[in-house]
């Protein structure tokens, strides 16, 4: 549990030096172009679930990280954007109660409401004033990224390396294409890359999404849903202390105190979910599909 969240939190680090090589959107087709590639021995067509299949990848490959990357790309502190990322938990649950007639007691309802109330003191503090775009486009991504979770609750038998391969192979080419209409310079980015931009890529394919995502899906197989997905929320706390010791970020008190009550959000939100899923019996391979993607 700690190395996926070391993982998915040093995501953010990386993703950020990145793009201050590659064009945003370019970085993130190369990174599920190598997924694509390593994940190609699970491709599966899916007789009869292929629609939702194809939704679910788009928003949860194309849209959603083409707009958080760019979201990265603009902020000035990967740690709120660590923590701004976590809002998909709540924004998925009032997405179950408003497409899936999902039932939400008092308990999450309390939690939604701390999640948001922290993204509200953060958004307040005069130095993430200056960037309100990158958190607007990050919480369009968390949102399309939850509809895309909602899309994938209505696939049944199909595991998560499967789902990985088409995401890969749809995202790929769709964010090249986005690439090539609102960027500039890639061919002259990709060829002046060193060792550690291409590095940043192999991290984000092989340990992001195949060992970390690989990784939950172990866990989920073999614990309870309510021990493993509240473990998750170490991830973003992993992200805010890689960008304190790697990027130097200064976090104020308004942060600290926004991020606290987001995460203590998020965790009782989680927390909730994990008994939920184990009172009505998910199946381990639904519980990993479901899992909301911490370190995208």
């Amino acid at each position: 549990m700690l190395l996926i969240c070391a993982i998915w939190g040093g995501n953010f680090v990386v993703t950020k030096l990145a793009v201050d090589h590659f064009p945003p959107v370019l970085f993130t087709a190369l990174r599920f172009a190598l997924v694509a590639v390593l994940t190609l021995p699970w491709l599966r067509w899916c007789p009869g679930q292929m629609r939702n299949v194809i939704i679910a990848a788009l928003c949860m490959g194309t849209l959603h990280f083409a707009l958080i990357i760019i979201g990265i790309a603009k902020a000035d502190d990967v740690s709120v954007v660590a923590v701004v990322t976590q809002l998909g938990v709540p924004i998925s649950t009032l997405m179950a109660v408003l497409f899936l007639g999902e039932r939400v007691r008092w308990k999450r309802s309390l939690g939604i409401a701390l999640a948001f109330s922290g993204a509200v003191v953060i958004s307040f503090d005069p130095k993430v004033m200056n960037y309100q775009v990158a958190i607007g486009l990050i919480l369009m991504a968390v949102i399309i990224f939850s509809i895309g979770q909602i899309t994938v609750r209505r696939i049944h038998d199909v595991n998560t390396f499967t789902m990985q391969a088409w995401v890969g192979i749809l995202s790929a080419p769709s964010l090249l294409l986005i690439s090539l209409l609102l960027e500039d310079g890639q061919v002259e980015q990709t060829l002046s890359a060193n060792v550690w931009h291409w590095g940043a890529i192999v991290y984000a394919a092989v340990l992001v999404s195949l060992i970390g995502h690989g990784g939950a899906y172990y866990l989920l197989r073999r614990y309870p849903v309510s021990i493993v997905n509240p473990g998750f929320t170490l991830a973003p706390i992993f992200g805010v202390l890689a960008g304190v010791f790697f990027l130097n970020e200064q976090l104020s008190g308004r942060v600290i105190l926004g991020s606290a009550i987001t995460l203590l959000g998020v965790l009782i939100v989680a927390t909730r979910e994990g008994k939920v899923a184990d009172a009505r019996g998910v199946a381990p391979e639904k519980a990993a599909l479901e899992t909301k993607g911490a370190g995208d």
